[in-house]
């Protein structure tokens, strides 16, 4: 148990992110604009302007069935994640129209689930499919309490009444898992699994291999030694995502952008 001066630093820290998350660039009437993501990455160039832009997007231009899937997400636990994530996939989905999507990583189907809802709100058709072995495996940096994620997954798809994720259960280096990713090219994946760098590098080859011509990657927890200056209520990545990134995917894609602690690419 906490004693009472920790539990008050904690009190305190917490409301103090809290007030950071409602203030952060609320002082910049030059956000007060709706840009496409390409757009923003330009007037933006800085990977601190254009984390700040998309953080107001989602309070002020984010359509509401996507700010209340945040929402619910944010409670008991169900996902991680930043504000500002949710406006990059919108704004993504929005001008690049990806139809085929997949996550390498899924934990309780946040990013799957909004990729889902994006896709209603736009009328896009899309195809969802995720591999995760979807229990308590960890890695150097995480760890997970939960034996067995894929119940909460489809529960929370049914909440927002979307049709099913395809999935396969297993680890991303597993044949099957690699079978799977090969199965039809993608125009998007989110790579999000184990953050080793053997594994990230794994998941980085197998799915630029999978994408189609121009299709998106998007690496999660890759912003380490990066400019990327993060506000209190975010972070920079973690080094074996950071690491992919920096040897490979700067080096071997197009980098559209970065967005916090995760790096937009597309393929050439």
């Amino acid at each position: 148990m906490l004693n009472p001066l920790t539990r008050i630093r904690h009190i305190v820290e917490r409301r103090a992110r809290a007030k950071a998350v409602l203030t952060y660039g609320r002082d910049r009437p030059d956000f007060d604009c709706d840009l496409s993501f390409t757009e923003a990455s330009k007037r933006f160039p800085s990977r601190n302007e254009l984390y700040a832009y998309l953080h107001r997007y989602f309070f002020t231009r984010l359509p509401q069935p996507l700010r209340e899937h945040r929402a619910y997400f944010e409670q008991n636990g169900r996902g991680f994640g930043e504000a500002a994530f949710h406006s990059m996939w919108y704004l993504l989905l929005r001008e690049f129209r990806p139809t085929r999507l997949l996550e390498i990583g899924v934990f309780r189907g946040q990013v799957i689930s909004l990729w889902a809802l994006i896709g209603r709100t736009l009328s896009l058709p899309i195809d969802i499919r995720c591999i995760s072995p979807f229990s308590q495996v960890s890695d150097q940096v995480s760890a997970y309490p939960v034996s067995n994620y894929l119940e909460d997954v489809m529960q929370n798809f049914r909440h927002f009444d979307l049709p099913p994720p395809g999935y396969c259960k297993a680890l991303s280096t597993d044949p099957e898992a690699i079978a799977y990713l090969q199965q039809t090219p993608l125009d998007c994946i989110y790579i999000d699994g184990g953050h080793d760098y053997e594994v990230v590098l794994s998941d980085y080859r197998n799915s630029v291999a999978a994408l189609n011509s121009g299709g998106l990657l998007v690496m999660d927890d890759s912003s380490l030694d990066t400019d990327f200056a993060p506000p209190v209520f975010a972070f920079a990545g973690h080094p074996g995502p950071s690491r992919v990134a920096r040897e490979f995917a700067d080096r071997e894609l197009t980098h559209l952008a970065g967005v916090g602690h995760q790096n937009v690419y597309r393929k050439a």
